[in-house]
């Protein structure tokens, strides 16, 4: 909320002061040199900090049920963590999952055609019937569609909003955010509760879809198209997957779908089965993800004291498959995807997500043919 004061300069005040509050009693003068800008320029910028009033900025985030979870916070998600540009500090209403989950971002077309809506929809039910949390931006069209489809399927989904909670936008969608929080899933802004819409907010989102994201699905772009960078950011930025919906060859809306397709960056995508497979591919992203998150636990934890990983003990279907594994292994078998999935009789992306968390806390590993191996026995 301080002008003059982005994320880049708040991690770099952090870095230097370890915290927020112990930069703002610096003096002019260390304050001055932890962000590289003279001294006066530094005393108007503490002098900004000073007259903010934060009674009415909490008071919106209490109503709206907002919580703050800072970038070294246990709760902050792991994919985002390891993204090149996490927020410093994201504000969440609803459950938030600080493990990578097997989740598909669908984005697309504001002005969204029939076709799009349907298909987009049709996709984000058939994926949250099978486990997958669905990720967009909250925007009319696509978006939309996407997060109801999830809802109604009785799956998680996930809206990153690219404005503040007291200004939710569009606002006619303030009770679709609300159902989505109240149904499991979460709404996720990085800017404080009164920052309204603008243009350069929407790409800045964009970004935190992206991570957030194991896979990014495009359903209807334009040749030029908020959605299709989204899908560049997830390929050229973080190294993840893309896929696009086609649409009706002669469709303006589908120009961009169909160049992203024809150009090779991004998948055909016709079916969720299309998108599980990319899902499966994307293991590896989960895995550093949570290997960069243990680094940082580390980092933070005093010697001798557990992990948060290794404190936890496995139940429900982390425990079924963890057991699934090391019998295959004991019987000199392969324990692979396939394998697996005719073991327990699973679909494949409630054995990705199994498999996910065994692999961050490390209690399993891949061999060289990408089979499951236990590191406990």
């Amino acid at each position: 909320m301080v002008d003059g004061i982005g994320h880049a300069r708040l991690r770099a005040l952090r870095t230097a002061f370890s915290s927020a509050c112990a930069a703002l009693k610096a003096d002019d003068a260390a304050f001055a040199e932890a962000l590289g800008i003279t001294r006066s320029c530094a005393a108007r910028v503490r002098s900004s900090a000073n007259a903010i009033e934060l009674d009415s900025a909490l008071a919106a985030m209490r109503a709206a049920k907002i919580r703050t979870v800072l970038e070294d916070s246990p709760e902050y998600p792991q994919l985002l963590l390891a993204s090149h540009d996490p927020p410093a500090l994201l504000l969440v209403s609803g459950t938030l999952d600080p493990e990578p989950e097997p989740a598909v971002a669908i984005v697309g077309s504001r002005r969204a055609t029939a076709y799009g809506r349907v298909h987009a929809g049709a996709l984000a039910v058939a994926l949250a019937e099978r486990g997958v949390t669905v990720v967009s931006g909250g925007a009319r069209g696509i978006d939309a569609e996407a997060h109801r489809g999830a809802l109604r399927a009785g799956g998680r989904t996930i809206a990153v909003l690219a404005t503040g909670c007291a200004h939710p936008y569009p606002a006619e969608h303030a009770d679709l955010f609300a159902t989505i929080a109240e149904a499991g899933g979460c709404t996720i802004s990085e800017q404080p509760p009164f920052v309204m819409a603008r243009p350069d907010l929407f790409p800045r989102r964009n970004r935190i879809i992206a991570a957030l994201s194991l896979v990014t699905i495009v359903v209807e772009a334009a040749s030029r198209s908020g959605a299709l960078l989204t899908a560049r950011i997830a390929v050229d930025d973080l190294g993840r997957e893309a896929g696009c919906v086609p649409g009706p060859i002669d469709s303006v809306t589908s120009a961009g779908c169909h160049r992203a397709i024809r150009e090779g960056w991004a998948q055909l995508v016709t079916s969720a089965d299309d998108v599980c497979e990319l899902l499966q591919a994307a293991r590896t992203v989960a895995a550093g993800a949570g290997e960069i998150a243990q680094r940082i636990a580390h980092r933070d934890r005093p010697r001798g004291e557990p992990s948060r990983e290794e404190a936890r003990a496995f139940s429900g279907d982390s425990a079924e498959v963890q057991s699934a594994i090391r019998a295959e292994h004991r019987a000199g078998r392969s324990a692979g995807l396939d394998e697996l999935e005719l073991l327990l009789g699973w679909p494949v992306p409630r054995i990705i997500r199994a498999t996910l968390e065994l692999e961050v806390a490390g209690a399993i590993a891949r061999d060289a043919e990408g089979a499951f191996v236990p590191r406990r026995l």
